[in-house]
């Protein structure tokens, strides 16, 4: 089993590893009915063992074979893995049936579990300018392809605070192939990263042969995993503007199981509060909908009022209204609503200065 993670860079360098960077290492590569306590206990001697070195010559031979494989025949179109944007939108344009891949980390399941076949497939894991993070006086730009890791890493240099959420968004291999761009397009209403934009008031940039565009990330959904992407566009970035010196963040991720599970309810509130009063509300919802959401009555109900209990009171009655959510197999229509309100309970708490208000910190 290959443990992925940046702190087991240390065992080659011949220092331990702790048992949290091998919990963390080991997050989403394991059947839960596997022990876990040996294989922690392996993990901290490994770097008492003699080094194993990779057979680099052997390695290096069979890439050779592969790379001359299939030279002199008619050459395959139907996969296609541009490294530059103005590459990517021209096969776009002439392929609008693509299929488009980054990490493949949600269509690959489509095709070893519900035997999609796809004639064509575009792929944009290499193209350069989707893979770069930058920023300016006012923006976090995240490229459309930049792995989920490295997207959380950098909105991490200024909000510290989602460390704990965003260590729960899927497993550690997941987070290191699949990309912010691919959760984005996919649109699925219990997709964690679209509450948290929704609550940043997150961009996108739609981006085509024929120019670009801008838009909310709200705006971008109109149903279940249906989006206004025309057939010839790409979603090629993220802009999230930079936190604001008043800016109280959070976000809540329900779920049955603690590690590796997909949210019964997904909430993100972010306020910005001058002498006690609420100058600017932003609340992003999943799970209660048949896509991501912003709660825009709530918003309404709290912008502009003194940030107090009784208000927030009110708010909760409002946010429990605003949705009509379904029962499924990871919660009951009546709990996520209940879930809803407590929810922004506990958010008034700690902003009050309450830190020990979940399971998590007795």
């Amino acid at each position: 089993m290959r443990l992925l993670h940046a702190g087991f860079c240390q065992v080659c360098k011949g220092q331990p590893v702790s048992r949290e960077q091998a919990q963390q290492a080991l997050s989403g590569n394991l059947c839960r009915c596997t022990g876990y306590r040996p294989i922690l206990d392996a993990a901290q001697q490994m770097a008492s063992l003699p080094p194993m070195l990779p057979a680099e010559a052997e390695i290096l031979s069979k890439l050779e074979l592969i790379a001359h494989t299939g030279q002199g025949l008619e050459a395959d179109l139907s996969y296609q893995s541009p490294k530059t944007l103005a590459a990517l939108l021209t096969l776009r344009a002439a392929d609008p049936k693509a299929q488009i891949v980054a990490g493949c980390t949600d269509v690959g399941l489509w095709i070893n579990k519900l035997h999609q076949d796809f004639a064509s497939v575009l792929d944009l894991s290499q193209v350069a300018e989707l893979r770069a993070i930058s920023q300016d006086a006012n923006t976090l730009s995240i490229g459309a392809a930049a792995t989920l890791t490295d997207a959380f890493a950098a909105l991490l240099i200024e909000r510290p605070q989602l460390q704990s959420f965003m260590q729960r968004f899927a497993g550690l291999p997941v987070r290191n192939s699949g990309t912010l761009g691919g959760n984005v397009a996919n649109g699925s209403p219990i997709g964690d990263s679209m509450p948290l934009l929704i609550a940043l008031h997150a961009r996108v940039v739609l981006a085509s042969v024929r120019g670009s565009r801008e838009l909310a990330l709200e705006a971008l959904y109109t149903g279940y995993r249906q989006n206004v992407i025309a057939s010839d566009e790409v979603l090629t970035h993220i802009k999230v503007p930079r936190p604001t010196a008043n800016e109280f963040l959070r976000v809540y991720k329900v779920t049955k199981r603690q590690e590796d599970d997909i949210s019964a309810v997904c909430l993100a509130l972010r306020i910005e509060l001058h002498d006690g009063q609420l100058d600017c509300v932003s609340i992003g919802v999943g799970g209660v909908a048949a896509m991501p959401v912003r709660a825009r009555q709530t918003e309404a109900t709290l912008t502009g009022q003194v940030w107090t209990q009784a208000l927030v009171d009110k708010a909760k009655t409002t946010l429990r209204g605003e949705f009509a959510p379904i029962s499924d197999m990871r919660a009951s229509s009546g709990y996520r609503t209940l879930v809803l309100g407590n929810l922004l309970q506990r958010f008034w708490l700690e902003s009050q200065g309450q830190a020990d208000v979940s399971l998590a910190c007795v």
